[in-house]
């Protein structure tokens, strides 16, 4: 009799609402603030982390991961200065390095309710160092392994059996398989969509 061994598939793709992530203020300001994704070690210490800022009033200040290396992108609403003193302005699409404890952010012209929308990609450089990548995808395409989490800008995306639009993401397995290789990535298929790949 031949004994069969059960290997498990790899984990589901996880849909992730942004709007519906728990919420918490920032440090000071108008503001909040919400986690969608990372990677902590057993022991509960940070490898990575990526969250969302948004601001609602003319100036907001995030508290950073100690030890972590940050960056910044602007995702939606009007630009805002990052920085103490003479800040470096973020806009939509573009991406921006930072160091510091805290994360300083001002819109210099306030504009009526609309969010100004930041994420904000932490790692802790000695055990992981992913970036910010933005991207278009059209009609069926393979993601590469190492790709962390895709959020969505604009259009569609399906993979690993979920299917994310305009501010949601798609959280991806872990690329390591059990015998210690690196998984190949899974399919996508887009509908013109614009996109921020957290990589590496």
């Amino acid at each position: 009799m031949t004994t069969a061994t059960f290997v498990p598939g790899p984990a589901p793709t996880r849909l992730t609402r942004l709007r519906d992530l728990p919420r918490r203020g920032l440090v000071a300001g108008g503001g909040h603030v919400r986690e969608i994704c990372g990677q902590w070690g057993a022991g509960g210490e940070l490898h990575w982390m990526l969250q969302l800022v948004e601001l609602r009033g003319p100036e907001g200040v995030l508290h950073l991961p100690p030890d972590a290396a940050h960056v910044l992108a602007g995702i939606g609403g009007p630009q805002v200065g990052v920085g103490p003193g003479a800040a470096v302005g973020l806009r939509k699409e573009r991406v921006l390095h930072y160091a510091g404890a805290f994360l300083e952010l001002r819109r210099p012209q306030l504009r009526a309710a609309e969010l100004s929308r930041v994420l904000v990609l932490s790692s802790v450089p000695a055990r992981a160092t992913p970036s910010l990548v933005f991207s278009d995808l059209h009609g069926t395409t393979p993601l590469p392994a190492d790709v962390r989490a895709v959020v969505v800008r604009s259009g569609r995306v399906s993979a690993g059996g979920s299917t994310a639009t305009a501010m949601e993401a798609l959280v991806l397995p872990d690329a390591t398989r059990s015998d210690g290789a690196v998984a190949s990535g899974p399919g996508a298929v887009a509908d013109d969509a614009r996109v921020l790949l957290v990589v590496g």
